[in-house]
C-alpha cells in the first residue's frame, strides 16, 4: 500500500491491524478472542470508507469490510459484513496478490504460513460467491506487483 501511496494514490489501510494494536496497547494480550473484535473491525473499517473524497479518481482498500468474512462464522457479524459491503457500493473488482512464499508471525499477525495460504483460498472462494472479479497478481518485487496492478487498471 506505500508504494501506492508514494504514486498519490488514494488508499485506505487495513483496519484490523490498528484495531489488534490498540487494544494490545490497553493491555489485552490476544483482542482476536473478544466476542466483538470482528465487529469493532467492521466499524473501523466503515469509517474509513465513509471518509473517502468525492473527488477521489480510484481508492485501494487494504482488507475491506468483506474481508471479515474470512475470519468469522458468526452469523450476526457476517449479516453486518454483507449489509456493510452492499451500502458501500464497491466496484466489483478485487486484486489478490498471490502469496509471497513465507509468512511471518507477529504480535499482530498470527496466522502461520499454512494458515495464510488457507485464508488466501478462502478470501478468493468469498469474493468469487459474492460476484467480484478476482484480479491475481504474482508473487514479485513490490515494484512489479505495483506496475502489474496499474497495467490491469489501464
Amino acid at each position: 500500500m506505500l508504494a501506492l501511496e508514494k504514486r498519490g494514490e488514494y488508499i485506505i489501510r487495513e483496519a484490523a491491524e490498528d484495531v489488534i494494536k490498540t487494544l494490545q496497547a490497553e493491555g489485552i494480550k490476544e483482542p482476536w478472542l473478544l466476542p466483538d473484535f470482528q465487529e469493532q473491525i467492521l466499524e473501523l473499517q466503515k469509517q474509513r470508507e465513509a471518509r473517502i473524497q468525492p473527488e477521489a479518481k480510484r481508492v485501494f482498500i487494504d482488507r475491506g469490510v468483506i474481508d471479515g468474512l474470512a475470519y468469522t462464522d458468526k452469523e450476526d457479524i457476517c449479516r453486518k459484513i454483507k449489509e456493510a459491503e452492499k451500502q458501500a457500493g464497491y466496484e466489483k473488482k478485487v486484486f489478490l496478490i498471490e502469496h509471497l512464499g513465507h509468512t511471518e508471525k507477529t504480535e499482530v499477525r498470527r496466522e502461520d504460513h499454512e494458515e495464510a495460504i488457507k485464508l488466501g483460498e478462502k478470501l478468493g472462494q468469498i469474493y468469487k460467491e459474492l460476484g467480484y472479479e478476482i484480479i491475481r497478481i504474482p508473487a514479485g518485487t513490490v515494484k512489479e506487483r505495483l506496475e502489474k496492478m496499474l497495467e490491469e487498471l489501464d
